[in-house]
């Protein structure tokens, strides 16, 4: 009897940071939705969705944007579970086109979606919101706190590595004045009154990485705006002290916290040490936001899947400004062979207007 072998495929992608949507209520433009790209992405599902027989999305954390997604007046530093839940509608409400095409994938029953946590999108650790997001898209999407290891492949978003970012994933909750809260990093008090006041004057602030390179750029050539970065700073600072929900809040403890950063050198180290076990061939990460690819002498290696929303870089090995739509390709070729993995980009049909900002 002759047996026919099924293709099968693995694919990661990482920091799409879906927020409220391109546009407001109103219809006028949101400067501050990082993610722009929602029919290349649907068109991207539907065409894996084809070319194997069988597909797994892994959604490498922050697919949603719940730090930076204002359901009520003003953003969170503080997410218990009703919030959460409304945070997660209003992203889905806001990219549509997204969701339809991830339930349109699962129609087919031999593909599946492993979803990892980040710490945008700290929010999903909820039961509800794990709930609404398998109501509307599959109650087949798996939920990972931390990493997913399969097939000697370590695939983890890469925020555990930065003391900013860094959460508690044994005991995610606690009880904070009789409700029931979520322990936040301390980088979601730092992007609710530092990042997000800055970006309403500056929306591009966000995306440029490092941010200490950009520090450096302004102080010779943006120094108003560099005087407004400190001035913030400062005002955070003192405010931090009067938070006790944050892991620590004396300001010697915020300068060892940014003092830990994790950046694309820092999470190649840390590859390294993943890919030193034996049973781990390949450790893919997300989290720096810029695209890499690394050997190592043993065969060994290390990619990191990138993000599907625009950048500015200012490390000399990716200099400039670029929004690529990079994943991880992984192909499966029978009993016995090791998979291969890609760092790809996904390029789709052309788009002959967009909005500019």
């Amino acid at each position: 009897m002759n047996l026919i072998s099924k293709s099968k495929a693995r694919i990661v992608v990482s920091d799409l940071h879906l927020g409220e949507g391109r546009r407001n209520w109103d219809g006028s433009l949101n400067v501050l939705e990082d993610f722009l790209v929602d029919r290349r992405f649907a068109e991207f599902l539907d065409f894996y969705s084809r070319a194997y027989d069988e597909v797994e999305i892994v959604l490498n954390g922050n697919f949603f944007e719940m730090l930076r997604c204002r359901a009520v007046i003003d953003y969170p530093d503080i997410v218990f579970e009703t919030y959460a839940v409304e945070m997660i509608r209003v992203a889905m409400e806001g990219h549509v086109e997204v969701v339809d095409a991830l339930k349109r994938f699962m129609e087919n029953p031999a593909h599946s979606i492993v979803y990892i946590i980040g710490e945008a999108d700290v929010g999903v650790f909820w039961p509800k919101v794990q709930q609404e997001l398998r109501e509307k898209i599959s109650d087949r999407i798996k939920f990972y706190d931390s990493f997913y290891f399969e097939s000697g492949i370590h695939i983890e978003h890469g925020h555990q590595y930065e003391a900013m970012h860094a959460i508690d994933v044994k005991e995610p909750f606690k009880d904070a004045e009789m409700l029931r809260v979520l322990k936040l990093p301390w980088g979601a008090f730092f992007n609710a009154h530092f990042i997000q006041p800055l970006r309403k004057i500056r929306p591009q602030f966000y995306r440029v990485r490092p941010m200490q390179n950009y520090l450096m750029w302004a102080l010779i050539f943006e120094t108003r705006f560099l005087f407004k970065v400190i001035m913030q700073f400062i005002r955070m600072l003192f405010s931090a002290r009067s938070r006790s929900l944050y892991p620590g809040n004396s300001w010697v403890t915020v300068f060892r916290i940014f003092s830990q950063a994790a950046d694309t050198e820092a999470l190649e180290e840390y590859a390294e040490i993943l890919l030193s076990s034996d049973s781990v061939k390949k450790v893919i990460f997300g989290h720096s936001h810029i695209p890499n690819y690394r050997q190592f002498e043993n065969g060994k290696e290390y990619f990191n899947a990138g993000t599907w929303t625009r950048n500015l870089s200012l490390d000399l090995r990716s200099l400039g400004a670029f929004h690529r739509l990079t994943y991880i390709l992984i192909e499966f070729r029978g009993e016995g062979a090791d998979p291969q993995a890609k760092l790809m980009e996904w390029y789709g049909r052309h788009e002959v207007i967009e909005d500019y900002v």
